[in-house]
């Protein structure tokens, strides 16, 4: 397959000053010169095939944002030749290409034109572009009045609805409000399901594992290795391990809490479903637990705040293959992995696991008490992974997992609970049959004639 980018022997160089001062000294010293050169990108070769889904990791100051300008014809490579077949659209910092003194409505137009979109045929569009931007009356207004948000907003809208054959996005939606980044993404997975060629730029491991069918690895601004997301990511994590900043971060002690947050940078996630918006983890923050009924076995039916002693730290979704998986087909199988860590020792604790659809209705739940399986004593500081494997007869949409650990002494405490830690989507069943109800339960169906149904004499 003939690739649609393609990149050979591609450098950028800047030439650098080492201070303002010093660069106007230059000149007013002929033959003199302070500044000296710099590689953002040195000699990458690349190819692209249509449809891929590109995910580029690195460090800041890695060259991934140079490359993507190279790419996109922002900027010129110094060295090397750049290939691109298609119409290519492309988001970089916010407002990037906007003209400022211009409204919304003049950009998203001149935007079209840039792409060699008519403009009867952008006018076809805006619609909908105003539609998904969602800023209002700002739309009618320069652009040097909208926050970053409402710029990041626009240029997303414009980039998406422009039916383009490559999109590239660099750290696009760091700008967005929660709501927004739900319905970008959205969108993303939906061109990238049409044959749309992406190009990711992300500090989002888990993004980049879940939505990217390929990844690159740039440091220092030479290519270090190309191949499957997870594979790549490897490979950064051992780069970040390495880095001067982790090896100290490694000597110092850490507490609880430090070890925590270390969980969760290394399983960072775009929030990219409705059921991550406003989740509570170990029952803090949120304006508190929601009301959905007894959820820790306290005996009056209240919810009871969690103690702290344990924490859940995630989960992910994996299918019976052990793939991660973020959707799956009605009446097909999902393993549900449970991270957890115990801040005190623990004889004895039990992890439940409850699945819950778009409206909040629990569909199933279960716990490793009723499953017959003991986690057995823990100590303090240690972590444990807990997988729940079942069986998914559910008629087609969202849903999310909570789950929470309890111990039983003291009459039965919680200590720890979070609310949607992963999000599954199902999908309409393989054979194509219809789901009507809220579960397809297997079933068997038989005529009987009227001698088959006469009562016993």
């Amino acid at each position: 397959m003939t690739p649609v980018i393609s990149l050979k022997g591609v450098g950028k160089q800047y030439r650098i000053s080492a201070s303002r001062s010093s660069w106007i000294k230059d000149l007013f010293r002929p033959g003199k010169t302070s500044t000296h050169e710099f590689w953002a990108v040195e000699d990458v070769d690349l190819e692209i095939e249509a449809g891929a889904t590109l995910g580029i990791l690195g460090r800041n100051g890695a060259g991934k944002s140079t490359l993507l300008k190279m790419i996109s014809g922002v900027s010129r490579p110094t060295t090397g030749e750049v290939r691109v077949e298609g119409r290519l659209a492309a988001i970089f910092s916010t407002g990037a290409g906007f003209n400022p003194e211009f409204t919304g409505r003049d950009n998203v137009m001149l935007n079209g034109l840039i792409l060699g979109i008519s403009r009867d045929e952008m006018l076809a569009r805006f619609d909908d572009i105003e539609a998904f931007a969602d800023i209002g009356e700002f739309i009618d207004q320069p652009i040097k009045t909208y926050s970053s948000g409402m710029k990041s907003r626009l240029g997303f809208a414009v980039a998406v609805n422009v039916e383009a054959d490559i999109l590239v996005l660099d750290e696009a939606l760091s700008a967005g409000d929660a709501a927004f980044k739900k319905k970008a993404l959205q969108r993303m997975y939906d061109l990238r399901n049409s044959g749309t060629t992406v190009l990711f730029v992300s500090h989002s491991i888990g993004m980049v594992k879940r939505f990217c069918t390929e990844a690159v690895l740039l440091h220092k601004g030479r290519l270090v290795t190309t191949g499957e997301p997870a594979e790549v990511v490897d490979r950064y994590r051992e780069l970040l391990d390495n880095s001067d900043d982790a090896k100290k971060a490694k000597d110092a002690p850490k507490n609880d809490q430090e070890r925590q947050l270390d969980y969760s940078i290394d399983h960072e996630d775009e929030e990219d479903t409705p059921f991550r918006d406003g989740a509570n983890g170990n029952g803090s923050g949120g304006g508190g637990p929601r009301n959905r009924g007894n959820r820790n076995g306290s005996p009056n039916g209240t919810v009871r705040q969690p103690t702290g002693e344990a924490m859940v730290l995630g989960a992910e979704l994996v299918d019976w293959n052990g793939t991660p998986a973020r959707a799956v087909a009605s009446g097909s199988g999902i393993t549900a992995r449970v991270h957890l860590q115990y801040l005190k020792d623990e004889e004895e604790s039990t992890l439940t696991l409850i699945l819950r659809d778009g409206d909040g209705l629990k569909v199933f739940a279960t716990s490793t008490a009723d499953e017959g399986v003991r986690i057995g004593p823990r100590e303090r500081g240690g972590r444990v992974s807990v997988d729940f494997a079942f069986a998914v007869p559910l008629r087609p949409g969202r849903y999310a997992v909570d789950a929470a650990v309890h111990a039983p002494r003291d009459g039965g405490i919680c200590l720890s609970r979070a609310e949607a830690v992963a999000a599954l989507e199902v999908e309409p069943p393989e054979d194509g049959r219809r789901v009507r109800g809220l579960v397809d339960l297997p079933t068997e169906v038989r005529v009987l004639e009227a001698a088959e149904n006469q009562p016993p004499a």
